[in-house]
């Protein structure tokens, strides 16, 4: 009998046997009182517009209200709080690994490749990696947020990748666009709003516009998350701008943010996630 120890953590030790532990198996064997061993997951986030996969220097048609033709300048969004669901309805956190795409419970979701119309970088990123304690369980569905966490939203982190992708802060106050994605003339930069700093120079915003994601029937193993621009924009003329900034840049004010918000689940005036709306942005793809 081969038998080894590994530190899972700290004081975490798991043994196992590759062979003669009756009835044989390749199975850790967990020590009762210590700590499982973790699972590498990879969450695969694919960017879509309708049927085609969204990329810079690519034209789409009929796409919004005025059935437009339109191709990409910029396409990223930051993620955070990501939960795989067990079939028994456990939530369970995915750990993530620091990458440069990955930080502090973050990771930036980039489609642009400075191709076309894009100016960004050439590098992207459709996919998240974590670990998470493997228990044997089974996974059926998966929840996350859209943006930066408000406790780090606001703290400047030049040197920590993804956090460096200047033109994707706000600037202090108002921190960082949670998602970036737009066209020739309509932006739609969605982000925490009403932000001002107290006389202790701590921010704090009325509108926090913070999608929270629940998709059923999502496995790891299997499917990935899927973003479709043509849901997003499918009651918006993103050929037109109706009032405000060019598109929709998450003022309470401004008309072009109404669809935009509905289609995320979030109501406009509260930057609250409404009961009451069905996010139809994010879905659950092969």
């Amino acid at each position: 009998m081969k038998v080894w120890g590994r530190e899972i953590g700290a004081g975490v030790i798991v043994v196992a046997c590759l062979s003669g532990c009756g009835g044989g198996g390749s199975s850790d064997t967990v020590i009762p009182g210590f700590s499982t061993p973790d699972k590498a997951v990879t969450i695969r986030f694919n960017a879509v517009v309708g049927n085609e996969i969204a990329a810079c220097n690519t034209d789409y048609e009929l796409v919004g209200t005025a059935g437009s033709t339109i191709q990409f300048k910029d396409f990223r969004l930051f993620v955070t709080r990501i939960r795989l669901v067990t079939s028994g309805g456990e939530e369970v956190p995915v750990t993530l690994d620091t990458t440069d795409w990955q930080a502090q419970d973050v990771a930036l979701l980039d489609y642009e490749d400075a191709t076309g119309l894009c100016t960004g970088t050439q590098e992207i990123n459709g996919s998240v990696t974590g670990t998470v304690p493997d228990n044997g369980q089974t996974f059926n569905a998966i929840r996350f947020t859209v943006g930066v966490p408000e406790s780090i939203n606001h703290t400047e982190q030049n040197s920590v990748s993804p956090f460096n992708v200047t033109n994707l802060n706000w600037g202090w106050t108002n921190g960082y666009k949670f998602m970036r994605i737009d066209i020739p003339d309509w932006n739609m930069h969605l982000g925490a709003t009403g932000c001002a700093a107290n006389a202790q120079s701590v921010v704090e915003c009325t509108n926090s516009n913070r999608p929270e994601i629940e998709l059923f029937g999502f496995d790891p193993d299997l499917n990935a998350v899927q973003l479709d621009y043509a849901a997003l924009v499918q009651e918006s003329n993103v050929s037109a701008n109706i009032n405000g900034a060019a598109g929709c840049m998450s003022g309470v004010d401004d008309t072009d943010c109404v669809e935009i918000f509905t289609q995320l689940g979030l109501n406009l005036a509260s930057g609250e996630n409404d009961n009451v709306l069905s996010q139809t942005v994010f879905s659950v793809a092969p």
